[in-house]
């Protein structure tokens, strides 16, 4: 039968005192036993505690310097402090005599049991942390390859190319110009998804040069029932964004929202701090568009994997707002 812990921990003490008692005799077998075994706890249980309280505090493998750092000066502190406790309490209830030289040697005793107990611990959980990073990163990598799919399969659904060749057939007789404008905004966003394809960031700018070109497609469809405001400042040049997300979250406003005359749909892009705000009024379709409801799920978990960053989605005072987290050009 497989020992459970804490009892395979107490075994291990049992076995060190007996360990320590047999290498070095210096009073009867059963007395030195109990000295050794009270000592062994002491130090052994303490110390115990203060890995799972460090690891509390740096859980991850790139905090393995601190964890460390932190776990030697703890353990060593109180392998001091509790020997010394230890060795006046025997001693106040007659078990030890007191000697410097004795108390000497069992700080040098604990200061050995802590190390050999912080390198045990340290090495398992360092190898656990290892192995856990490594599925992690696998992981990682299939759902960041899934999503990218995602939201490059969102960007030629038939439903955008049936709506936009459409409304460029119409153009072509009535206003030349413009079809010619619009095919070159047309080609300016497959020219953008397919450049992005594998990158994890874009600059801010070009990815609202390219939701510019896809707004134009859309005003050219709905004419001025969509409005669109873009109040980024100068500073949108510091920042990076996964590519596509503003892009959708646009779209997703387009598609489950009425845009009627009377009842404009108004998309407005502002930045507050680190964060850009995608805010439109909510109007929606009595008859919702289809959807797989993942859209903004695959945005969240992009976010996350690519910036380790958390997007949050609310409505508000009959708004539907997104903030995006953004990556300054510092970090």
């Amino acid at each position: 039968m497989k020992i459970k812990a804490p009892y395979d921990r107490y075994l291990l003490m049992l076995g060190l005192s007996l360990l320590l008692t047999v290498v070095q005799p210096i009073a009867p077998f059963w007395p030195e036993l109990l000295v050794n075994g009270v000592f062994t706890f002491a130090f052994w249980e303490g110390n115990f505690r203060l890995v799972g309280w460090v690891r509390e505090r740096y859980p991850r493998i790139q905090q393995t310097r601190q964890r460390i750092l932190t776990q030697a000066v703890l353990s060593v502190g109180y392998t001091v402090l509790a020997g010394s406790l230890v060795i006046f309490l025997l001693h106040g209830i007659g078990w030890i005599p007191y000697e410097a030289d004795f108390h000497l040697q069992i700080l040098g005793m604990g200061l050995f049991i802590t190390a050999i107990i912080a390198i045990v611990y340290e090495t398992v959980f360092y190898f656990e942390l290892w192995k856990s990073s490594l599925l992690e990163s696998e992981r990682l990598k299939k759902t960041e390859a899934r999503l990218q799919f995602e939201s490059l399969k969102n960007q030629v659904n038939p439903h955008f190319l049936f709506n936009s060749l459409n409304t460029l057939a119409s153009l072509i007789p009535v206003d030349p110009e413009k079809a010619e404008q619009f095919v070159q905004e047309f080609a300016d966003i497959y020219r953008y998804v397919l450049e992005v394809n594998g990158k994890n960031f874009v600059r801010l700018r070009e990815e609202m040069d390219f939701v510019e070109s896809y707004i134009y497609l859309q005003k050219i469809r709905f004419g001025d029932h969509l409005i669109f405001e873009n109040r980024l400042d100068a500073q949108v040049d510091r920042y990076h964004i996964p590519p596509l997300i503003v892009q959708n979250l646009v779209e997703n406003a387009i598609k489950h929202n009425q845009i009627l005359q009377g009842k404009p749909l108004t998309i407005r892009l502002e930045l507050i701090e680190d964060r850009l705000l995608v805010r439109n009024n909510l109007q929606l379709r009595s008859h919702p568009a289809p959807s797989t409801q993942t859209g903004l799920k695959n945005i969240a978990q992009r976010l996350q994997l690519v910036a380790n960053k958390e997007a949050n989605f609310y409505e508000q005072a009959g708004y539907f707002c997104a903030e995006i987290p953004l990556i300054p050009e510092t970090d």
